[in-house]
């Protein structure tokens, strides 16, 4: 029944769509006057979009020749765009491209009755400014331009020339300069400070030099006499010296602190924030010479994430004794995470406490996490996944057709970065349950990456079916079958990696549903002889990206006998930081660790929780996918890290 609501739902939207075209039909023109809009055949393009004009994408064709034919006359038609789509995200584009397009040409009156407020983009803002001042507005404005100048990062070219007309009339004053070159000194930025030196008037300049030269040699630090008292106009740098000597040398950075904490005063929060950079430089390194200084001052600094450092420090050397204590420093509310209740029991493990351990482990086993299936597996009983599932009332959705018949033509244009925006949109517009019905909607249409962040933006955390959907069987099974793996791990890998989306292109470059590096891919079609694979954008390809993913998943745990805990460190990090994390004896318990220390104490917190997540995700879907369930084999457990 629920099944035959959808359908009658979406040919609905059709039916009320297409007038004198099929749906097939209206999506051929759409993709021909794409075609001729990228030819810059605009009067053919025109005359297609004509006939499609009830289509649910025809808006995207009018912004592309908008955009082509932009001219200051453009301003009543770009505005009567934006009032005709005030809730497509393309409208924002629109309106951001038009802001460019006059501030290029110095548009300056079309720029102001655009856009009178001040925009959040740092180009744009600039080019506000500089209408304004070209508008007589100069001394209305400067409190804006002071705020852009007090950077210590260089600004938009947009800037240069406000910048200019304030130093010009003494607007931009000594003070400022001075005030400027603090904060660059404090981001470390040379650039900025050499040209802040070039403005300063002749008793500044000679302090700055000074001050210039000591960022570039910390280590003159303690012979300096910039820092004699706090009424020295240097004073307001050393704390930020300080902490550069540091990162040179932590016992250099120490002493410094030492010697200036006894000659000079600092104010309390001063002090804390020094100490707890130099607590965490001691934790990151490793500086155990250091960990005397580093234990008395912990608790006084009030930095909860700095005692579970130090807890994590302790786990990595078997130090049960300091394990226990530093976790009864933990604020009240931290101890009782499921990470430190379980923490706490292994303590009590350890010191043979079995039914006090056994007390926390239930307290947490019923959790649907990696902490929880932890527990779950010391105490022996069934892991514990607490579904509730959202069902099907789709019909809640029946006034939201357009929208999602619009979304639907997103999908089939393959218009992604488009209809991620479009798909927050629509779930930011909508309550708790509608979301959770939209995740449902798309699961049904096998729009697997939305219906996941429809599960995120409801926060419907038990909602299994939305949550964790079983994406393209067939390629992830068939791919499971070829490397010998199982498919409810090549599901969580995904699951964490992107979330289902098949277009997911990260930050640094990883693409995919597996998100492989292009090298990576590379270098694995080279070594299973995947001949058809010969450009990164191929990466996008389900079954190229699936394949080449299971292949290098298969690569690891070869190379790491079978253990899936360093090949999915290995699949996040890389293996060769994982072979250095393992080979390094110091800075770890000579005899080696137990799995869940080892987990705990991987150095880069996105692969900690990479690896707990994909961990539990494959218990996940084994109970999704009705596949035995099992967290850890024997030989993980069994093996020392």
């Amino acid at each position: 029944m629920n099944k035959i609501l959808v359908v009658c739902l979406y040919f609905f939207s059709i039916s009320a769509l297409a007038v004198s075209y099929s749906l097939e039909q209206q999506r051929e023109i759409y993709s021909q006057a794409r075609e001729l809009q990228k030819e810059q055949k605009w009067s053919k393009a025109q005359a297609q979009a004509k006939l499609i004009s009830d289509y649910p994408l025809a808006y995207l064709l009018d912004y592309y020749h908008l955009k082509a034919s932009f001219s200051k006359s453009s301003l009543a038609a770009v505005r009567v765009y934006l009032k005709q789509y005030p809730n497509r995200r393309i409208s924002d584009d629109l309106q951001r491209d038009y802001l460019y397009y006059l501030a290029k040409n110095e548009y300056w009156n079309e720029f102001l009755s655009f856009y009178p407020k001040l925009p959040n983009t740092p180009s744009l803002k600039c080019s506000h400014i500089k209408a304004q001042i070209k508008q007589g507005a100069s001394a209305t404005i400067w409190p804006a331009a002071r705020k852009v100048w007090l950077s210590g990062f260089s600004q938009p070219n947009a800037c240069d020339e406000v910048f200019e007309h304030y130093k010009s009339n003494k607007k931009i004053s000594a003070k400022l300069i001075w005030k400027r070159f603090e904060l660059a000194y404090l981001n470390n930025n040379k650039g900025i400070m050499s040209y802040l030196i070039s403005l300063m008037p002749a008793e500044d300049k000679t302090l700055a030099k000074k001050l210039y030269a000591l960022n570039k040699r910390p280590d003159k630090l303690l012979n300096s006499p910039l820092f004699k008292n706090r009424q020295q106009k240097s004073f307001a740098f050393l704390a930020t010296s300080i902490k550069r000597l540091a990162r040179k040398e932590v016992s250099l950075g120490l002493q410094a602190f030492s010697v200036y904490q006894k000659n000079i005063a600092f104010t309390l929060r001063e002090e804390i924030q020094i100490k707890r950079y130099l607590a965490s430089l001691i934790l990151s390194r490793n500086e155990i010479k250091h960990f005397t200084w580093l234990d008395a001052e912990l608790l006084s600094i009030g930095d909860s994430s700095l005692i579970e450092r130090r807890i994590r420090y302790a786990i990595k050397f078997n130090n049960w004794k300091d394990i226990e204590h530093w976790l009864t420093k933990l604020p009240p509310a931290r101890k009782q995470h499921q990470k430190w209740v379980y923490w706490q029991a292994r303590v009590l493990e350890n010191n043979k406490q079995d039914v006090q351990a056994n007390m926390l482990y239930q307290k947490i086993a019923a959790k649907r996490t990696y902490y929880g299936f932890l527990a779950a597996q010391k105490l022996g009983i069934a892991y514990q996944f607490n579904a509730q599932l959202v069902m099907d009332q789709l019909q809640s959705l029946s006034y939201l057709q357009a929208d999602l018949a619009h979304i639907e033509e997103l999908v089939f244009n393959k218009h992604n970065s488009l209809l991620k925006r479009e798909w927050e949109a629509l779930l930011k517009r909508r309550g708790g349950r509608q979301q959770q019905q939209l995740g449902l909607y798309a699961f049904q249409k096998g729009w697997a990456h939305l219906s996941v962040l429809a599960s995120i933006r409801s926060k419907s955390w038990d909602a299994l079916n939305i949550r964790f959907p079983e994406v393209k069987p067939e390629l992830f099974l068939a791919n499971a079958d070829k490397y010998q793996l199982d498919s409810t791990y090549l599901y969580a890998i995904t699951r964490q990696e992107s979330s289902f989306d098949e277009y997911a292109n990260s930050p640094v470059g990883a693409r995919g549903y597996m998100q492989l590096m292009p090298q990576t891919a590379k270098e694995t079609a080279r070594k299973i002889g995947l001949k058809e694979y010969k450009k990164k954008a191929q990466l996008t390809q389900g079954e190229i990206n699936v394949q080449l993913g299971s292949a290098y998943f298969d690569m690891l745990l070869k190379r790491y006998e079978g253990n899936r805990i360093l090949a999915t460190a290995a699949y996040n990090a890389g293996p060769h930081r994982v072979d250095r994390w393992r080979g390094k004896r110091k800075g770890r318990a000579e005899q080696g660790l137990a799995m869940d220390s080892w987990i705990e104490t991987i150095p880069y917190n996105e692969t900690r929780r990479y690896v707990k997540n994909v961990l539990a995700y494959n218990v996940i879907y084994q109970h999704i996918l009705d596949k035995p369930l099992e967290f850890f084999n024997a030989k993980e457990l069994n093996a020392r890290y």
